[in-house]
């Protein structure tokens, strides 16, 4: 099949992009999403290449999973607009032999147009694949080392696969610093920063998902042991960055410096709504308000805006965690498919059913039961084979481990009250979280105001800028700075009072004036 030319006056970028429209016309979505192939859009392409700094006049650059060459291609064109006499070598991987041939077409129109206005520009294409061909540079040096002859590159742009890798392809020293199953774009992220110079950079677009979570902590720690972030930006839609592949995900761009931060270190963060960069923000920021560590752990947090930077300074002085509180939060143990034949539409007396509660079942605060959904079954048996999957009635916290990213609210807790429950056990469906006392049983004032808190428009707004996933996870709530004590039974003692009187209250203001926070820092994070 014959590629189409380039056209008078077309930018290199421009041609790229639209062999990439050209090969995905020929080739089903179905068939790129198996091998985790999603080209970069154009605009998307030439931030990326911008965030380089171009100081250098020799310059060896890396693109990893290559696809088309519109990452090339982009950076080539911001050369070509604003350098003179530059010395340009890029080695390009790319596995699939459907696309190669369109990479190497990409590549070769820049050599034809950068020798044309001067520069110097050298090429090779690895027809392999980039994990298997540079494992042998994941070691345990390191990454500063100065000996470290693997470390050959100034830039390193990627669009990388997305997919899960099986356990049985990891090697030794990747379970150094990834979880079982990992996502392919953790691997390529590692071997790539593996590849670069010292004070190289890396520019990459990959799923937010590696920001939080226990899933990635290994890797996000070995990330920024390694490496100094100096750049993060979010698209707040899920589902327009590449919108033609239907992916809907939270994406990011991150640039990284192959250094260590200084204590000034300052990150840019930038937000816009899509890929075309609409409603564009940008602000810096303190490397500590994004590489947030505490108890072991450490996140990378995108704040919105200053407003929400303050918003985190005020949540991370708080004193507890669960744990600290002498609670623990654990994830419903019933998962209906597997559980199929002990379910039921209604309760019954024989066999003996008690209640199953799902997301739907919270509303306000409130756990509701019966409450009716689609075909969902309402009861779960009581019997020896469930008994694991049940649970005592008691006072119990209960949060929706879902959302959609276009609710208000990312997190919905109610309070599982056992004096208006009347029943000794509960199912509770696998999207439900619940918080638990270690010992004994929560006092219903805590319980009333850990529910308010977490239902308070302050957790929401620092739970976004540590999660950009729509799962509430078990982990991250483990993570989430609390304050006293004393004051969550305050807000609960007033919460509680409220329900029993069946009055309202507005539990912003009630948080909001318990703990002294300022109704200003809320009003323009939210």
């Amino acid at each position: 099949m014959t590629i189409p030319e380039k056209t008078e006056g077309e930018s290199v970028l421009d041609y790229a992009v639209r062999l990439s429209e050209w090969h995905s016309g020929i080739h089903t979505t179905e068939i790129r999403k198996a091998k985790g192939q999603f080209f970069t859009p154009k605009k998307v392409a030439a931030y990326m290449a911008d965030l380089f700094d171009l100081e250098k006049r020799n310059l060896r650059v890396l693109d990893p999973g290559a696809g088309t060459g519109v990452l090339s291609a982009a950076l080539c064109t911001r050369v070509l607009n604003e350098t003179d006499g530059m010395i340009l070598e890029i080695d390009a991987f790319e596995n699939d032999v459907d696309v190669i041939p369109v990479l190497r077409k990409v590549l070769e129109t820049c050599k034809a147009e950068l020798k044309k206005k001067g520069h110097e520009f050298g090429f090779t294409i690895y027809e392999s694949d980039f994990v298997s061909h540079n494992l042998k540079y994941l070691n345990g040096h390191d990454l500063f080392y100065d000996g470290n002859l693997s470390a050959e590159y100034d830039f390193i742009i990627s669009n990388p696969p997305y997919y899960k890798l099986k356990k049985n392809l990891l090697t030794a020293s990747l379970e150094r610093i990834l979880s079982d199953h990992p996502n392919i774009y953790t691997v390529f992220m590692a071997l790539s920063l593996c590849r670069l110079k010292k004070d190289g950079e890396l520019v990459f677009i990959t799923p937010r998902s590696f920001c939080s979570g226990a899933y990635y902590r290994k890797f996000r720690k070995w990330f920024v042991d390694n490496a100094c972030l100096r750049n993060i930006h979010l698209f707040e839609s899920r589902k327009e960055i590449f919108d033609s592949d239907e992916v809907l995900q939270e994406n990011v761009i991150i640039k990284a410096k192959k250094s260590k931060p200084f204590k000034e270190t300052k990150i840019s963060v930038s937000i816009s709504l899509d890929k075309e960069f609409q409603d564009f923000a940008r602000f810096e920021t303190d490397y500590d308000d994004i590489v947030h560590r505490k108890n072991g752990d450490m996140f990378i947090r995108i704040p919105n805006s200053f407003r929400d930077v303050e918003m985190l300074h005020v949540v991370d002085l708080w004193p507890n965690t669960l744990h600290d509180l002498g609670l623990e939060i654990s994830t419903g143990p019933v998962v209906p498919f597997r559980a199929e034949k002990s379910l039921s539409s209604e309760l019954q007396k024989e066999p003996k059913m008690v209640p199953l509660l799902w997301m739907h079942n919270l509303k306000g605060m409130r756990v509701v039961w019966p409450l009716k959904k689609n075909s969902k079954a309402s009861a779960i048996l009581l019997s020896r084979e469930t008994n694991p999957l049940l649970i005592k009635v008691r006072n119990l916290v209960l949060i929706k481990r879902f959302s959609s990213k276009e609710q208000k609210r990312r997190l919905y807790a109610a309070v599982l009250d056992k004096d208006e429950f009347q029943f000794d056990f509960v199912g509770l469906e696998n999207h439900l979280n619940y918080v638990h006392q270690l010992s004994g049983d929560m006092p219903h004032d805590l319980a009333f105001g850990l529910a308010a808190l977490f239902n308070s428009e302050i957790i929401d707004n620092y739970f976004r800028c540590l999660n950009g996933n729509t799962q509430v996870n078990a982990s991250d709530m483990r993570s989430l700075p609390l304050p006293s004590k004393e004051k969550i039974i305050t807000i609960g003692k007033l919460v509680h009072t409220a329900h029993l009187q069946e009055n309202h209250i507005d539990l912003d203001n009630t948080v909001n004036d318990v703990l002294a926070i300022k109704r200003s820092i809320l009003v323009a994070s939210s």
